[in-house]
């Protein structure tokens, strides 16, 4: 995949074709198991913590509140979840994982693992890997960073 963007330092150039790498990836493994990746990251979030609140895994996926009831059936309607009432707030549901969709889930994972994996072997041994990883990270958190936002990304 060429960089399309300037040469030099490009932050943007170097990362956008590496994050659109792995959105295909990711949709790719999904496909393979039968579900899209929303499915999956719904899969695996309600698998952990257990018994999510609908509310809850949206805001831990970052999906769209209306869009998620669609996928919920679909999943429920394939025995991979089921949402039972919460005890505490009759107005919302809780999601639980079943066996099927667990072990369905961690196949998804472990296939998309094989895959990051193999990507992250362009990179070299395993400390600089980890030292990759490392940087990511920190770039990921600092870009959450209030202070960062408020001085950078204003208009």
């Amino acid at each position: 995949m060429a960089v399309t963007r300037t040469a030099g330092q490009d932050l943007a150039g170097l990362v956008l074709p590496l994050a659109k790498a792995l959105v295909a990836l990711e949709s790719a493994v999904a496909r393979r198991h039968g579900l899209t990746s929303w499915q999956c990251a719904i899969l695996r979030a309600a698998a952990e913590p257990p018994g999510r609140t609908q509310r809850e895994l949206v805001g831990a996926i970052g999906y769209d509140r209306n869009r998620i009831v669609g996928d919920l059936d679909d999943l429920e309607r394939r025995a991979l979840l089921f949402r039972r009432v919460d005890d505490l707030d009759r107005r919302s549901n809780r999601i639980e994982v079943t066996a099927a969709g667990r072990r369905l889930a961690r196949a998804a994972a472990r296939d998309l693992r094989a895959g990051t994996d193999d990507l992250l072997a362009a990179v070299g041994p395993d400390e600089t890997r980890e030292a990759t990883l490392h940087a990511l990270t920190a770039l990921r958190d600092r870009c959450a960073d209030d202070a960062w936002s408020r001085t950078w990304l204003r208009p």
